[in-house]
């Protein structure tokens, strides 16, 4: 709970990462919702523009920023020192998926309540499913990132792993265009990458419709896996 409260205050001094993390989706929503006037606009399409802003920010949040800050804690000898105490790995990896969660929580009230009482946005009709869809797309994409961290070998490494990593999963997720926009293929492609398959699990529970099996499945899987991973793989220095 220390090394958790510890580091949350260490991300909220950063103004780049709360810009990014909360007020950048935000802003998206506020731009989308003078653009398209969703109050007169009963079109599916408009559960697009508040997901994809929750998204763009957890997306940014697990795949640049946590592998960018425990590489560089790795890189400053920070992590060796802590290597001395009787602190586990998967606790630190525990305290960096937590900030995560607080993170997304403050973000998706943000932009339920700018979009909702704002610009007149729906509010997601399928409560339960909306509230696994995003409790999973932050596990599994937070587990990639945490992966990355462990692997990597610098900070500049996994910079750029990460950067990588987003913008991929950015055009395969339905992030940049949407769904009904993209080719077939790039969304059997998306399906199975954990941007593409939050994208569509919040989209849906959005709308009304509980998630599908494949997306929730596909982000426990990688949750599981590549969380494991990188608890096992992960190096103090």
């Amino acid at each position: 709970m220390r090394l958790t409260v510890t580091e949350l205050k260490l991300f909220l001094r950063d103004p780049a990462s709360t810009i990014v993390t909360l007020a950048l989706p935000v802003a998206i929503v506020v731009v989308f919702g003078v653009i398209a006037h969703p109050g007169d606009n009963t079109d599916p399409i408009l559960t697009y523009f508040p997901t994809m802003a929750l998204c763009l920010g957890l997306a940014q949040l697990a795949l640049n920023l946590t592998p960018t800050t425990l590489a560089g804690y790795r890189e400053k000898g920070i992590l060796r020192r802590m290597s001395t105490t009787p602190m586990p790995p998967w606790r630190v990896l525990a305290a960096q998926l937590s900030i995560g969660l607080i993170v997304a929580a403050v973000a998706v009230v943000l932009v339920i309540v700018v979009g909702h009482f704002g610009f007149r946005f729906e509010l997601p009709r399928q409560v339960p499913g909306f509230l696994a869809a995003i409790v999973l797309s932050c596990t599994a994409l937070f587990a990639v990132g945490l992966l990355v961290a462990a692997l990597a070998p610098s900070q500049r490494v996994a910079t750029g792993i990460g950067v990588g990593l987003f913008f991929v999963s950015l055009v395969f997720g339905g992030v940049f265009m949407p769904a009904e926009t993209l080719p077939p293929f790039l969304l059997d492609i998306g399906d199975y990458t954990p941007l593409g398959a939050a994208m569509q699990s919040l989209r849906a529970s959005w709308g009304g419709t509980m998630p599908a099996p494949l997306h929730l499945g596909v982000l426990g899987g990688y949750t599981i896996v590549a969380g494991a991973l990188a608890a096992r793989v992960f190096r103090w220095e």
